[in-house]
């Protein structure tokens, strides 16, 4: 388990990107493909348009422009702890309003739908339940959360995550740690499904993902959860 260091974002921003397609070349040509893929499957599962959508550790801005595109009639926002990726971000992402974690303190109860992808596992497991309390206040009151993470039982996964400079500090979790974080901030747990099952080499067998999304063979998981007042 690592522990000890902690990474500053700052100092990857700039090369986030070139590292990104490197460390996932042998799944897919170019890091956009997960981008997009978080968000249609996303947007797969969401029966309504929702007013506004904050990415929570946006990053760079690879997923903001395909919530853009997938959710055309939303307001989309992005934040981020690094300063230098959310200044990239915005020379890429148009039409996006940029918030620091500061300014979310004004956004309580706002956000119908909040998508955060890769996060958690940067964060230290004791300021976990601080940073999804903080998911939950921002929740409108028919709110949806989809997080993405990586799968820890995933042989490939725990080789990426052990190679990647800026994952020195990761420390992944099991979806069942979700749900209790979920529980004790007060967010109703829906489910936790398995995806990123095969490579482009056997993409052809992509259709069949929906089919055993319940086997934690997949490199990553996600998982839904919604306001307490939404699932009443």
């Amino acid at each position: 388990m690592k522990k000890d260091k902690k990474i500053d974002f700052d100092d990857y921003a700039s090369d986030y990107k070139d590292l990104m397609d490197k460390q996932t070349s042998f799944f897919e040509d170019g890091s956009e493909y997960f981008a997009e893929y978080k968000i249609r499957l996303m947007s797969e599962k969401i029966k309504t348009t929702p007013e506004k959508i904050l990415d929570f550790g946006c990053g760079i801005g690879s997923s903001l422009r395909f919530i853009k595109s997938y959710f055309p009639g939303s307001d989309v926002y992005g934040c981020d702890v690094s300063e230098k990726s959310i200044e990239i971000a915005k020379t890429k992402n148009s039409g996006i309003k940029f918030l620091s974690i500061g300014d979310l303190e004004n956004y309580k109860d706002q956000f119908d739908l909040i998508f955060s992808a890769c996060v958690f596992h940067h964060i230290p497991p004791l300021e976990r339940e601080g940073a999804m309390r903080s998911i939950k206040s921002l929740l409108s009151s028919v709110g949806e959360v989809f997080i993405f993470e990586h799968n820890k039982f995933n042989p490939v996964t725990q080789y990426m995550v052990n190679t990647c400079p800026f994952d020195e500090d990761a420390i992944l979790l099991r979806p069942k740690e979700f749900k209790e974080l979920f529980f004790k901030s007060g967010i109703s747990f829906d489910y936790a499904k398995y995806c990123l099952l095969f490579p482009k080499q056997l993409d052809f067998l992509r259709g069949l993902e929906k089919y055993v999304c319940k086997i934690p063979l997949g490199g990553q998981y996600f998982v839904r959860g919604v306001s307490a007042v939404h699932s009443q």
